[in-house]
């Protein structure tokens, strides 16, 4: 597989988790919304609630696995010299502000990464 094939293939990734967590949370909106105009009882919307919030953290984690794939996506295209434009991705932070998690690939650790998918 070519660094071109490779990129195309975890774009088309990036680009269907994006589409299904838009309507991920539009829908977990939508279902907010219909329970706001119930008449279920304050416990059991309780615990719908809190659900739709589980649901909305597991959206954020999966979105943090996305960008981790923009990260190596950019950075092959930026060491393999591709043109990364035709791929129509955004760049990629390194860093988000406020994001204490200590997740961040380093360059290193982004080129170990590559070279472990060529096996």
């Amino acid at each position: 597989m070519t660094y071109e094939e490779l990129i195309k293939e975890l774009c088309d990734v990036i680009k269907e988790s994006e589409k299904n967590s838009v309507a991920i949370y539009e829908n977990l909106e939508s279902i907010g919304d219909m329970l706001n105009d119930s008449k279920l009882p304050v416990h059991k919307l309780s615990k719908i609630n809190d659900s739709i919030s589980n649901s909305f953290g597991l959206l954020q984690h999966q979105d943090m696995h996305r960008q981790k794939i923009e990260r190596v996506v950019n950075f092959v295209c930026e060491n393999k010299n591709i043109d990364s434009s035709e791929y129509n991705i955004a760049s990629s932070a390194k860093h988000i502000a406020g994001d204490e998690n200590n997740e961040v690939l380093d360059d290193d650790e982004l080129e170990a990464l590559i070279k472990s998918m060529q096996n």
